[in-house]
C-alpha cells in the first residue's frame, strides 16, 4: 500500500502543475498596471509603478530571457541585473517555489495569508465537521428506513428529500434568521455555529438521502442478499451486514471526497452567520478583489481535492478485501 500511495502522489504532480498553470494564467496574464489599479484605484502612475515593483509584477512571466534585462519593465524601469539571474527567475517558477515553501504572500492589508488560514481553519471546522457527521448519520439511517418501510413511508421520505433539495441555500439562511431571531432566541445568530450547523444539515440532507437510498435499493435486490434472506437471516442482520456493507464503496466515495470542504468551509454560511472561517475569508477576498487570497484558496482547494482522491482509493481497500492497491 505504501508504494501505491507514493505512486498516486506522483500521479497528482502533473495535475497540481496544471492547476497552478491555469491559475497563473488567470491571475498574472494581465497588464500589471491594471492589476495595481484594482488595489489602488485613485493612485497616480508613479504609485502604481511602485506597487508593481513591490509585488514583483515587474518580473518576467515564464522565463528570464536576455532581452528582459535591456527593455523597460511594467514599472517603467530597466533591470540589467536580470542578466545575472537564472533563466527560471520569473513569476511562474518563483511562484512554484513559494508554494513549496508555504510562502503564500500577503493580502491587500499586508497580513500574512498563511497565518490567517491557520486562525480561520478552526471556526470552519466548528461548523462543517459537526454538520458533516450529523447529516451523514441521519441520511444513512433514514435511507435504511426507506428500503424496509412500507411504500407510503418511502414515497413520503422521498418527497421530503426532493423538496429540501429544491430549496436553495439563501432561502434556508433567511428562514433560519427568522426562526432563531424571532422565535428560538436561545443562542445569538451572529457568530454562533449552532444556527449554521442546523442550516448546513437541513440543506444537505435531502440530496444525501436520495443518493444513499438509490445505492441501498440497488443492493437490496442483488443475488447475494436474496440468498441470505432465503437462509432465514434476520432483517436487521441483512440490512447492516449485507446491504449496507455492499453499498459502502459508493457511500465512502461521497463521504471521503467531502472531507476537503470541511477545511475550506462554506462561503454563504460563514458570511451570513458571521463565522470567521475560511469561507468568510474567501467571501471578503472576492468582494475586495484580493487576488493573492483568492489564488491561495484555489491552490488549497485543489490540493485538498487531490488528497481526497488518494484517501478514497485507500478507503476502498480497507472496506473491501477484494480490492488490492497495486
Amino acid at each position: 500500500m505504501f508504494i501505491y500511495i507514493i505512486r498516486r502522489i506522483f500521479y497528482t504532480v502533473p495535475i497540481a502543475i496544471g492547476v497552478y498553470f491555469v491559475t497563473f494564467i488567470l491571475f498574472h496574464m494581465r497588464d500589471p498596471i491594471a492589476i495595481a489599479k484594482v488595489h489602488l484605484p485613485q493612485a497616480p502612475l508613479p504609485v502604481l509603478q511602485d506597487w508593481v515593483r513591490a509585488n514583483e509584477y515587474h518580473l518576467p512571466y515564464f522565463l528570464n530571457l536576455p532581452y528582459h534585462s535591456t527593455t523597460p519593465r511594467a514599472d517603467g524601469r530597466i533591470y540589467p541585473e536580470f542578466a545575472e539571474k537564472s533563466i527560471f527567475y520569473s513569476r511562474f517558477f518563483l511562484g512554484i517555489y513559494d508554494l513549496l515553501t508555504l510562502n503564500l504572500g500577503r493580502d491587500k492589508n499586508q497580513r500574512d495569508i498563511l497565518e490567517q488560514m491557520k486562525d480561520r481553519i478552526y471556526p470552519s471546522l466548528s461548523v462543517m465537521f459537526p454538520s458533516f457527521i450529523i447529516s451523514i448519520f441521519i441520511s444513512i439511517v433514514i435511507s435504511l428506513i426507506t428500503i424496509i418501510a412500507k411504500n407510503w413511508v418511502d414515497k413520503t421520505i422521498t418527497f421530503l428529500a426532493v423538496l429540501t433539495m429544491s430549496i436553495s441555500l439563501p432561502v434556508y439562511l433567511l428562514f433560519a434568521g427568522w426562526i432563531f431571531g424571532e422565535y428560538l432566541r436561545i443562542v445569538p445568530i451572529y457568530g454562533n455555529p449552532l444556527p449554521a450547523i442546523v442550516v448546513a444539515v437541513i440543506s444537505s440532507i435531502g440530496g444525501q438521502i436520495r443518493f444513499y437510498r438509490a445505492v441501498l435499493i440497488d443492493q437490496k435486490y442483488s443475488l447475494n442478499v436474496k440468498a441470505v434472506k432465503l437462509r432465514g437471516a434476520p432483517e436487521w442482520y441483512v440490512l447492516v451486514f449485507y446491504i449496507l456493507k455492499s453499498a459502502s464503496i459508493p457511500i465512502l466515495t461521497t463521504v471521503v471526497m467531502s472531507l476537503p470542504f470541511l477545511i475550506t468551509g462554506s462561503l454563504l454560511l460563514e458570511q451570513f452567520f458571521g463565522i470567521p472561517g475560511m469561507g468568510n475569508m474567501m467571501y471578503i477576498a472576492v468582494i475586495s478583489q484580493d487576488f493573492p487570497v483568492i489564488r491561495s484558496m484555489v491552490y488549497l482547494g485543489a490540493i485538498l481535492y487531490m488528497i481526497g482522491n488518494i484517501l478514497t482509493d485507500i478507503s476502498y481497500a480497507l472496506v473491501d478485501p477484494r480490492i488490492r492497491l497495486r
